[in-house]
């Protein structure tokens, strides 16, 4: 009898990511060059075996692969905004229906609300990532002092 494996949280995004590479004809060392990621990375990501993979990371391959940043988000378990990566009721309500159809939001508000660009948040995962890795460093920094100041007391 086998144990039935369950699948790990980020499969169904490395299922896409791969998905999306292979349709493109892209090798897994192309794709991770082209997203600034080593190919091994991509490997881990394409089999679930990153847990939580940086935005800025997402952001890349989503370009790259032409896939949509926020279902790549969602994808990774990060909490995206309602409707992102996905067509709205409003849309697919558009889509099927001949005749206008009129958005709640519209009779709302004069000015719709905008999402920044993904490329804008790509910018701002960035610089998240560079201050994470700022962080890591002073951590280590201070890590190796404390080390320090206590063999200097023994």
């Amino acid at each position: 009898m086998t144990k039935q494996q369950t699948p790990r949280p980020t499969q169904r995004m490395g299922d896409r990511i791969r998905a999306a590479r292979e349709a493109r004809g892209r090798s897994t060392q192309s794709a991770a060059a082209e997203a600034e990621i080593s190919s091994g990375y991509l490997f881990k990501l394409e089999s679930g075996y990153v847990g939580t993979p940086s935005p800025r990371v997402l952001h890349r391959l989503a370009q790259v692969l032409g896939l949509d940043y926020w279902e790549l988000m969602g994808l990774a378990g990060y909490v995206v905004p309602d409707g992102a990566g996905a067509p709205s009721a409003v849309a697919a309500a558009h889509l099927a229906s001949p005749e206008p159809v009129e958005s709640p939001a519209s009779r709302a508000s004069p000015e719709p609300a905008e999402l920044p660009a993904p490329d804008a948040l790509g910018r701002i995962a960035d610089a998240l990532e560079g201050i994470r890795e700022e962080l890591g460093m002073i951590r280590a920094a201070m890590a190796a002092q404390e080390n320090a100041s206590r063999g200097e007391n023994s």
